[in-house]
C-alpha cells in the first residue's frame, strides 16, 4: 500500500511540476512582451548599435577628409590641380595640346 501511495504521489508531483514550469515560462514571456520598459530598452539598445556603426563610419570619413585637406593645403597639389583643371601654365612655358585620338570601329 505504501508503494502505491508513493508512486501515485510521484506521478502527481511530476504532472504539477510540468504545469508549474509552463506557468512560470508563460509568466516570464508575458512580463517581457507586455512590459513597455523592457521593449523600450531593447529598442534603445538597437538604436545604440546603429549609432555606434554610424559614428565609426563618420570617424573614418573624417580621417579621409582631413588627409585630403592637408593635401590641398600643399602648394604642389594646388599647382597640379590648377594646371590640370584650368590649363594654367607658368610664364615662359610652352603647352602642347594634342587632339584626342579618333575612335575607330572594331572592324579592320
Amino acid at each position: 500500500m505504501l508503494k502505491t501511495w508513493y508512486s501515485s504521489l510521484n506521478k502527481l508531483s511530476c504532472i504539477h511540476s510540468k504545469k508549474l514550469k509552463y506557468i512560470i515560462i508563460a509568466i516570464i514571456i508575458i512580463f517581457l512582451v507586455g512590459n513597455k520598459g523592457f521593449r523600450s530598452l531593447i529598442g534603445n539598445f538597437n538604436e545604440l548599435q546603429n549609432l555606434q556603426k554610424e559614428h565609426l563610419a563618420l570617424q573614418e570619413e573624417n580621417i579621409k577628409l582631413k588627409s585630403q585637406l592637408k593635401l590641398m593645403k600643399s602648394d604642389d597639389y594646388m599647382e597640379s590641380i590648377a594646371r590640370k583643371e584650368m590649363g594654367f601654365i607658368k610664364p615662359k612655358e610652352l603647352e602642347y595640346r594634342f587632339p584626342p585620338p579618333k575612335k575607330t570601329s572594331g572592324k579592320k
